[in-house]
Order: structure tokens, then C-alpha cells, then sequence
């Protein structure tokens, strides 16, 4: 069974408030740094098939975008999908 987030890129814009974001709505340990380090990590230990969609792909931090890409390319078991509010279908990164 895949576990599925649906995460709005508008509050992934913002570096610093993201993280707080991110723990609220994802299943991260109580001792998440909130930084991009700490994301990678958290991303990449997890051995559970994981989605991650995307919503208002546009408005997400460079940064936070590139953690992402990392993360799905060092963890198997994460999958992140994007979608722009100005498009119809989703697309894989």
C-alpha cells in the first residue's frame, strides 16, 4: 500500500515556513531540524512506498524542489509528482 500526501506548493514557497508545513502534514519524527538537511534525510529513510503530490507546482521553493528531486533519486520507495495550476495533468519529475 502506497501512502499518499497531497501537499499544496503555495505553502512550499517560503523556505523557513515550509518545513513547519511539511511536518504538519507529513509523518516526520518529533526531532525533524527543519532544514534542508533534515528533509533530505527524513525523505530518504523511509522504506514505505511514498507519494507525494504536488499541487501549484509552480510556487515551490527552488530549493525545496531540489531536496525533492534528490530525495526521489536516492530513496525507491518516493515518488513525487507535480501538478501547475494551470495544467490539466499531472507529471512525474
Amino acid at each position: 500500500m502506497t501512502n499518499v500526501y497531497e501537499l499544496d506548493g503555495r505553502r512550499l514557497s517560503d523556505k523557513d515556513a515550509a518545513h513547519a508545513y511539511l511536518q504538519e502534514v507529513l509523518p516526520f519524527p518529533d526531532y525533524y531540524g527543519q532544514n534542508l538537511d533534515a528533509l533530505y534525510d527524513v525523505l530518504t529513510e523511509g522504506s514505505e512506498d511514498t507519494l507525494l503530490w504536488i499541487l501549484h507546482a509552480e510556487a515551490v521553493h527552488p530549493a525545496i524542489a531540489a531536496v525533492l528531486e534528490d530525495a526521489m533519486e536516492e530513496n525507491p520507495f518516493l515518488t513525487v509528482i507535480y501538478e501547475d495550476s494551470d495544467e490539466e495533468e499531472a507529471y512525474e519529475a
